[in-house]
């Protein structure tokens, strides 16, 4: 045993054909990747008449979560049609019931599916909804909310891009794959409800009981909400964290009945002028910086590391503003700076 003050450390070396295996190996594998990339965006280029020929299809369903009176059968018949779509597919998939449906009040299932590759596989589940907001001429639509139109490169339909184009999308991806002969990367498990525009009744039972042992959420690696928002228009990007929400409801009651503002204004407290008071000591003017006591103790501190990532991200505060509807009105964001507007857009509350 050689003393410390003569010891070198021992020095591993590959022999020399090992390292031209392993290079022409990594080499092969980004060939093959490159082949795959090209061959499947060839496909999809082939395929868009098709995608959007199903885009309208499904947009076509008026599934309107807030008005379960007219349209239960229309989210059902919603995913009865992606249900068919997941089986063409040779995927496996159920209706489970809601958990919190009753006979008064009768709601959607939720469409559960999997594509099961190799055990030995990660396992990615998608969430998604296939129900609606409502939409009507009536509301400002220069077309048919309910008919997928192209207007100046554009589709426009209700539902096409929330929450209908994105979750059914993961189908042409695995459709894709089976068609060039490729094995998925991944297992793909889907989670579709038809009530989130509404509140998004029975998904947190439901939830809450598929992830015990044994059950379609027990072996689930990770999850993909596929309901979210590109940076701008014209770059796609993966959202890997949501900041959350929560809900208060506030009364200010001032009397015991409505009283006449004619006859009793300057008079008594008025709970509208109280409430609007009450409301505009929660945010700094200007800043919209949040005045609440102890509201950024949970929150990291920023890391150097951390914010040179926002200030490489390619964002335009213009186009946010136009995206926005301020730039006629304001033309001002709470910031003029592009780090600021994109931490209190993702990062803080």
């Amino acid at each position: 045993q050689p003393s410390p003050a003569t010891h070198t450390p021992h020095k591993w070396r590959i022999p020399s054909e090992m390292s031209q295996l392993s290079e022409a190996a990594a080499a092969a594998a980004a060939a093959a990747n490159v082949e795959f990339e090209d061959a499947f965006f060839q496909y999809i280029d082939d395929n868009t008449d098709l995608y959007q020929q199903r885009l309208a299809e499904a947009v076509a369903f008026p599934s309107v979560s807030s008005d379960l009176d007219t349209h239960l059968k229309d989210i059902v018949a919603m995913m009865e049609w992606t249900k068919d779509h997941i089986e063409r597919l040779k995927g496996q998939a159920t209706m489970m019931p809601n958990p919190v449906s009753t006979d008064d009040r009768p709601l959607p299932p939720i469409l559960l599916a999997e594509f099961m590759v190799d055990p030995e596989k990660k396992t990615v589940c998608v969430y998604g909804h296939l129900d609606v907001q409502p939409a009507k001429m009536e509301d400002g639509w220069d077309t048919e909310p309910f008919v997928l139109t192209e207007k100046d490169g554009k589709l426009y339909g209700r539902g096409s891009t929330d929450d209908k184009g994105p979750a059914l999308s993961w189908l042409w991806v695995i459709e894709a794959h089976q068609q060039l002969g490729i094995e998925l990367p991944v297992n793909i498990k889907m989670m579709f409800e038809g009530m989130e525009e509404y509140g998004s009744d029975g998904m947190f039972e439901a939830i809450a009981d598929q992830a015990q042992s044994g059950k379609f959420l027990n072996d689930v690696d990770f999850f993909c909400i596929s309901d979210n928002y590109w940076l701008g228009k014209t770059k796609p990007c993966i959202t890997y964290g949501l900041r959350g929400l929560a809900y208060f409801e506030l009364s200010v009651q001032c009397a015991e009945q409505d009283l006449h503002s004619g006859v009793l204004g300057g008079v008594v407290h008025e709970a509208m002028t109280d409430l609007i008071h009450l409301m505009a000591s929660l945010v700094e003017p200007g800043t919209g910086k949040i005045l609440v006591d102890g509201i950024m103790e949970d929150v990291d501190p920023v890391t150097e590391e951390e914010r040179k990532l926002y200030e490489s991200i390619e964002f335009d505060l213009e186009e946010m503003k136009e995206s926005c509807k301020v730039k006629t009105i304001s033309d001002k964001l709470l910031s003029d700076d592009k780090v600021s507007v994109l931490m209190n857009r993702w990062r803080y509350p």
